[in-house]
C-alpha cells in the first residue's frame, strides 16, 4: 500500500525538525514532568495538614511498646508487634483505637471527654491491676460475664483522649525533626490510582508516600519497626457514644455482691 504524500511530507517535516535539534514533541515532554520537592521542602505543610485535618483512618503494625499497651497487658510483650486502628477526629474528642497482638485484643473509644473500654478487654486488664489477696478470690469468668457485651465508662473531667492520631502525629514531627530524612529525594508515581510523592532511604527501609495533589497529606510511613497506612483524610467516620455502658462503681458492686462483700470492703487496689 501506497503512503499517501500528506503522510510523507509530515514525517519529513519531523525529521527535518529533529535534525535541527527543535523536535517540539521532546521538549514538551520533558516540561511535562513534575517538579517533585525534597521531603523538607514538603514537610511542614504536610504535618500542618495532617495536624488540621478534621477525621482520619491509621492502620498500623508497630510494636507494642510504641502503643504503650504492653504497660496494660500482662500477655503482651513490648517487643510483640501487633495491628493498630485509629479512626475518627484527629484530636481524639470523638475516636477509637484497637490494639491486636496474638489473642490479646484492646478496644478503646473516646467520645466528649469520657473513655470508654470494651467489657471484655477491661475484665482483663483489671484482674492484672487488682490486689494479690482480691484477684485470689476473684474468677476471671465472673467478671467477664459482668462486663460481657458492656462497654465500661471512665470520666476524665473534659480531659483530653488519653490517645489520639494528633498524639503520633506531633511525635513523629518531633522525632523526625532535623534529621537526614529532610534531604530525601522523591519521586512522582501512581499508586492505587492516586498521584503521589514517594521519599524513600538509599537502603529501602525507611519510606514515605505523600499526596502530590491537594492537600499533601502522608498516606504510607514504614521504617524497620513499624507501618502505618492513613486514608479518608477528612472523611473518616466519627465513632458514636456506645450504647450497653457500665462504670466502675457498678462493677465494684456486682464483685462485693458476688462475695458477699460490703461495697466498702470493695478495696482492689486497681
Amino acid at each position: 500500500m501506497k503512503r499517501s504524500a500528506l503522510a510523507g511530507s509530515g514525517l519529513a517535516a519531523v525529521v527535518l525538525l529533529t535534525s535541527c535539534g527543535g523536535n517540539p514533541f521532546k521538549d514538551g515532554a520533558a516540561e511535562a514532568e513534575p517538579e517533585v520537592p525534597s521531603f523538607g521542602e514538603i514537610q511542614d505543610r504536610m504535618w500542618d495538614a495532617m495536624l488540621t485535618a478534621d477525621t482520619v483512618s491509621i492502620e498500623g503494625e508497630i510494636e507494642a511498646s510504641e502503643a504503650d499497651v504492653d504497660q496494660m497487658f500482662q500477655e503482651i510483650d513490648e517487643t510483640d508487634t501487633g495491628d493498630l486502628l485509629i479512626i475518627g477526629a484527629v484530636d481524639g474528642s470523638d475516636s477509637e483505637m484497637t490494639f491486636t497482638a496474638g489473642d490479646v485484643s484492646f478496644t478503646q473509644r473516646a467520645i466528649d471527654g469520657a473513655e470508654y473500654f470494651r467489657g471484655e478487654d477491661f475484665a482483663s486488664l483489671l484482674m492484672s491491676e487488682l490486689d494479690d489477696e482480691i484477684a485470689a478470690l476473684i474468677e476471671e469468668d465472673f467478671l467477664v460475664s459482668v462486663v460481657a457485651e458492656q462497654w465500661v465508662q471512665f470520666n476524665t473531667d473534659g480531659a483530653e483522649a488519653v490517645f489520639s492520631a494528633e498524639d503520633l502525629i506531633s511525635t513523629w514531627r518531633r522525632e523526625l525533626d532535623d534529621t537526614e530524612i529532610a534531604t530525601l529525594e522523591g519521586i512522582a508515581e501512581t499508586r492505587d490510582g492516586t498521584e503521589v510523592y514517594v521519599y524513600s532511604a538509599a537502603e529501602g527501609s525507611t519510606e514515605f508516600v505523600v499526596a502530590a495533589t491537594g492537600a499533601p497529606y502522608l498516606l504510607e510511613m514504614r521504617d524497620e519497626e513499624s507501618s502505618y497506612r492513613f486514608s479518608a483524610w477528612n472523611e473518616a467516620q466519627r465513632p458514636e457514644a456506645p450504647e450497653n455502658v457500665m462504670t466502675l462503681d457498678e462493677i465494684f458492686d456486682a464483685i462485693a455482691a458476688e462475695q458477699g462483700w460490703s461495697t466498702g470492703d470493695a478495696d482492689t487496689g486497681a
